[in-house]
């Protein structure tokens, strides 16, 4: 069952994975095994998006449920605490406020911003800024301001705690869908993602573009989503590859991770081991150095599908595959 969204919770503790099927299981980080500690059914259909409060207790996720959108509960126990309500199309984003007063912000596809108050958390107001579907809302580190970006290439900034609309950031921000924002740990700075294959960064105060980064010129290279991770800058890609980027020279990215993003049918080990070759089902192969995890694309005209078979044998792999 393919699972679509995984978050730390803010102790570092545990992690939430939320699957196609609405399932949410949350697991310890503390022992070697990861041992499944809670396993919920919030809501009847894909998970989208999940969020922590900042204390780790409770916990909002979102979808598209046959009942509902999104539910918000207590980690622990699978308790109520509030509703998701107010939106009339799945949702794709949520954020919990990450200080007190708490606060929920949900980005739907009926194209508003819904606004939780609690808990127990209610509906206080939907935000209708955006002209297509909404598809990610992230607050700023400390909370003070919130973003949201849209399937109509704009990124807006709110007030954190009153929701009051601020601005808009670039006019409009992509020219594609933007499917991600991230925020810098000090709250200065918003990475944004978009369909245009571009990623870009923005300085909060000014409003105006830090950095572009070009991604590529293929469909593939639309950008579905980022993450600043401490001192990391992370993009991923429509075809699966994580990129870190360099803000000192947006041209040359410090590593990409060119894994796959169908299943895995192939691997096999080079006769020194000190390679690691997978195949994948639409006939990709990247190999991987065994030490160090650096890993390359192989070039050239593949299968095109899927791959059933692979063998290293000197300074040759073979393969065989459907095509």
């Amino acid at each position: 069952i393919p699972v679509n969204v995984a978050k730390y919770s803010p102790s570092g503790f545990y992690i939430a994975s939320g699957d196609q099927l609405g399932k949410v299981r949350i697991w310890d980080t503390v022992n070697k095994e990861h041992l499944l500690k809670n396993e919920f059914q919030p809501i009847g259909g894909p998970i989208k998006d999940i969020s922590w409060s900042p204390d780790s207790q409770r916990m909002v996720v979102v979808g598209e449920g046959r009942e509902r959108f999104g539910h918000v509960f207590m980690a622990e126990t699978g308790t109520s605490v509030g509703e998701i309500a107010g939106q009339s199309k799945p949702i794709n984003s949520c954020d919990f406020r990450p200080a007190r007063p708490f606060r929920i912000i949900t980005g739907s596809e009926d194209n508003t911003i819904g606004v939780f108050e609690g808990p127990p958390f209610k509906f206080k107001m939907t935000k209708q800024e955006h002209s297509r579907f909404v598809q990610a809302v992230r607050y700023s580190p400390s909370g003070n301001l919130f973003a949201s970006a849209g399937f109509d290439g704009k990124v807006f900034l709110y007030d954190g705690v009153s929701a009051d609309f601020i601005s808009e950031m670039g006019s409009p921000a992509h020219k594609g869908g933007v499917y991600g924002v991230a925020w810098k740990p000090d709250g200065t700075q918003l990475l944004t993602s978009s369909g245009d294959k571009t990623c870009r960064l923005w300085d909060v105060e000014t409003k105006t573009v830090v950095s572009e980064f070009i991604m590529g010129n293929q469909v593939e290279d639309q950008q579905v989503s980022c993450l600043w991770q401490g001192q990391h800058l992370l993009t991923v890609s429509l075809s699966g590859f994580i990129t870190y980027l360099d803000i000192n020279d947006p041209n040359k990215p410090i590593r990409i991770i060119k894994g796959h993003n169908k299943p895995i049918t192939v691997l096999t080990l080079s006769p020194d081991r000190q390679t690691i070759y997978t195949g994948s089902h639409d006939g990709f192969i990247t190999a991987w150095n065994a030490s160090n995890g650096e890993n390359k694309r192989i070039d050239g005209v593949g299968h095109g599908n899927q791959i059933n078979g692979m063998k290293s044998v000197g300074d040759y792999l073979y393969t065989c595959g459907i095509g």
